[in-house]
């Protein structure tokens, strides 16, 4: 069926949130699990010049785009895309702990929204915000016989291409692209010794338990052949830190990497994958 004039979207099938980096380059896109309102409204300030008793002209000061958000429960993954703050994952399964850490110092980021409706008719319409912030409060309520609903609004401003916002009307439904970064975990309860991480049959040096730091992790892995610079981001501690595969890895389900443990003393190590990496949809 060809597009016929108006689109009639209905619902809101979907949201996605992106982080954007300090360089304006994109991060890891997190879904707004069951979103219910994606608001928007383009906004402009306009300055007016009055002379000889009458409105001479009118000229803006450039286009904005207001937005409000909506989504039932607590996502921490889009509240740190939201907010900020440090995000931890600690423990594996059954004693895992996933927590959001938000300081005063810590002010709040850029991010990239998507939404999805689908058209009463024909296909979806999608919208993107291509630079928000949230610029008001970020709240939820704890209530007696009532879920919790995450609540924010914000504005949008142009990235550094100049785009504001694009509504998308598409003949087939063709869902948010967004894909999903790996993510996998190391633990090492070791007071001594040595390790060594492989990864698709590259092994990095010898990595000491309790001295090496993420720094040092992060050049061992990217002097292997297989991984680049910009491939692998740790976080955590040198006890306990996720690994997370971005730049030619981003969106792709890698190679679990393995851990030669047999010189650690006074423990061991570990690996899981957390998160498997996925392409778009």
């Amino acid at each position: 069926m060809t597009l016929a004039d108006p689109a009639l979207p209905y619902g809101l099938r979907d949201v996605k949130l992106t982080p954007i980096n300090s360089d304006d380059s994109l991060g890891t896109s997190v879904d707004l699990p069951v979103s219910q309102t994606l608001s928007f409204s383009e906004a402009e300030e306009f300055e007016e010049l009055r002379g000889d008793d009458r409105l001479v002209a009118i000229h803006g000061k450039g286009p904005t785009v207001n937005f409000d958000i909506e989504a039932g429960g607590i996502s921490l993954e889009a509240w740190h895309v939201l907010t900020g703050g440090t995000l931890d994952n600690t423990g594996v399964t059954p004693s895992q702990t996933k927590s959001l850490l938000k300081n005063v110092s810590q002010s709040r980021p850029y991010f990239k929204i998507e939404g999805q409706s689908i058209n009463d008719v024909d296909g979806d319409t999608h919208v993107v915000i291509y630079k928000a912030k949230v610029t008001d409060t970020l709240e939820g309520e704890f209530a007696d016989g009532g879920f919790f609903i995450t609540k924010c609004s914000g504005q949008g401003l142009g990235n550094e291409d100049g785009d504001l916002y694009k509504i998308t009307w598409n003949e087939t439904e063709a869902g948010i692209t967004a894909g999903v970064n790996e993510l996998q975990q190391v633990i090492v309860s070791a007071t001594g010794g040595t390790y060594t991480i492989t990864y698709s049959a590259q092994t990095t040096g010898n990595i000491t338990a309790g001295t090496t730091t993420l720094a040092q992790i992060t050049t061992l892995l990217e002097a292997l052949s297989n991984i680049a610079p910009g491939d692998v981001a740790l976080t955590g501690d040198i006890s306990n830190y996720v690994i997370e595969f971005k730049g030619t890895l981003a969106a792709t389900n890698v190679a679990q990497v393995t851990l030669t443990v047999g010189s650690l003393t006074g423990g061991s190590a570990a690996v899981a994958t957390i998160r498997a990496g996925a392409p778009a949809s």
